[in-house]
């Protein structure tokens, strides 16, 4: 069956409801908290990013893919989903990522690294909008774990630990002969992701196997909970399945796709607020999320149905499916 329009939860982050002293910031804490539990996603409104910044992001995102291939290879890391990644099972698929990209300094490294005569345009406009996503990241875990009653210092040491990938995505139409799939169905395995589209591609499986699409806007965005984060909750929330799939007819069409990956270097562990001895006992131990990325590349992780219940997932008694 085709995927079906956007179902998700529509929520405004605004002046008003992003304040704390402002009743409007406890009502959208819960909103954000159930989007997450029953979907693992939602969309955002806000005015938060500027269109013409936006605009921007995606014109000089093109001067990344026309990069001669040598100089984009240079882009490398040992972290999976970082660097340059460009696949012969995924032939549609090309990314760049930028390790700290919500800094000014990596994304300095970055633009020194592929444009080393100079290119300040896209280190300042990457710097500018990446930094503002991770503001609404920010936003996202602090009304996460308001709304569950965790304490704010135990917010603060996570967020004061992450380590953001900036992601630059591009997608081409299908060739004769070719698959429509981009990107095959995963579920994500940073903690958070904010993702911004310019054409239809992202497909979300729903919890009934329902597959839907979200419609790209200007003002919008797509949250989306990995892996990690649905750990730290101790499996209240959910980490949706998702692909993308250029299923448009239209030859030659190009979709763009900017987004911002949190990871977290300090130890991640379910707060002993989500945690009884009744529904929900202690469903995973405590993690290192960068050591989980390594052993998602080992054969083990490679070939397990939910990566991070087969990491640190808590084996003795019920299943976390339970």
């Amino acid at each position: 069956m085709a995927p079906q329009p956007n179902k998700l939860p529509v929520i405004t982050f605004n002046k008003k409801t992003l304040n704390p002293s402002n009743g409007a910031w406890r009502s959208t804490s819960h909103a954000v908290r159930r989007a997450l539990e029953d979907y693992g996603c939602f969309v955002i409104v806000t005015d938060r990013v500027p269109s013409h910044l936006r605009d921007a992001m995606l014109e000089i995102t093109n001067d990344l893919f026309h990069l001669p291939m040598e100089t984009k290879m240079k882009n490398t890391s040992d972290l999976l989903g970082f660097g340059y990644g460009k696949y012969a099972s995924m032939p549609l698929w090309e990314y760049f990522g930028i390790e700290g990209g919500a800094t000014l300094e990596g994304t300095r490294r970055f633009t020194d690294l592929l444009f080393p005569s100079g290119h300040k345009a896209f280190c300042e406009t990457a710097f500018k909008y990446m930094k503002l996503l991770s503001e609404i990241d920010h936003c996202v875990m602090r009304m996460v774990f308001d709304s569950y009653g965790v304490d704010a210092k135990e917010c603060d040491r996570l967020i004061e630990s992450t380590l953001y990938l900036s992601r630059f995505m591009k997608y081409r139409s299908p060739r004769e002969g070719e698959d429509v799939m981009g990107l095959f169905p995963h579920s994500d395995k940073s903690f958070l992701a904010v993702l911004d589209d310019d054409v239809k591609g992202l497909e979300i499986k729903m919890k009934n196997g329902e597959w839907i699409y979200p419609e790209p806007s200007p003002s919008t965005f797509i949250v989306l909970a990995g892996e990690p984060f649905m750990a730290w909750s101790n499996g209240r929330i959910h980490a949706p399945v998702h692909q993308v799939a250029m299923r448009t007819l239209e030859k030659e069409v190009v979709r763009n796709s900017l987004g911002l990956f949190s990871f977290m270097r300090a130890t991640v562990e379910v707060p002993e607020q989500l945690v009884d001895d009744d529904e929900h006992y202690l469903r995973f131990m405590p993690f290192n999320q960068i050591d989980f990325l390594k052993y998602v590349t080992t054969e083990e992780g490679k070939a397990a149905e939910c990566a991070i219940k087969s990491y640190c997932g808590v084996t003795t008694g019920a299943t976390a499916d339970d």
